[in-house]
């Protein structure tokens, strides 16, 4: 399998330059971009119950996206304040946020 990798780099590396391949490596980028923000929006309707949630997800991205942290980190700090703010530690943010108030009864 390491003797097929070292074959394939002179061709990527030649691949590299060549102005159509970086087009539409950029145009891939661009798609797989739009993938995974749809896919935040569709993980938000699903997960996203209360203001506790919301503030997980916008710190999570906020430390991705504009403080380009590296992902564990992201998750670890995720967990970390989704565990502080859970509603059998410290309760805070506990607001229905994407449901109904009278349907919305922590566990």
């Amino acid at each position: 399998l390491n003797v097929a990798f070292v074959f394939q780099v002179p061709f990527w590396a030649r691949l590299r330059h060549v102005t159509g391949f970086k087009a539409a490596l950029k145009g891939i980028n661009a798609a797989a971009i739009g993938l995974v923000g749809a896919a935040c929006v569709i993980l938000w309707e699903a997960a996203v119950e209360d203001a506790a949630d919301a503030m997980v997800f916008c710190m999570a991205l906020t430390l991705a996206v504009v403080f380009n942290v590296q992902a564990p980190l992201v998750i670890l700090a995720g967990g970390v304040l989704g565990a502080i703010l859970h509603h059998k530690a410290l309760n805070l943010g506990q607001v229905a946020y994407c449901v109904a108030s009278e349907e919305y009864i922590p566990n």
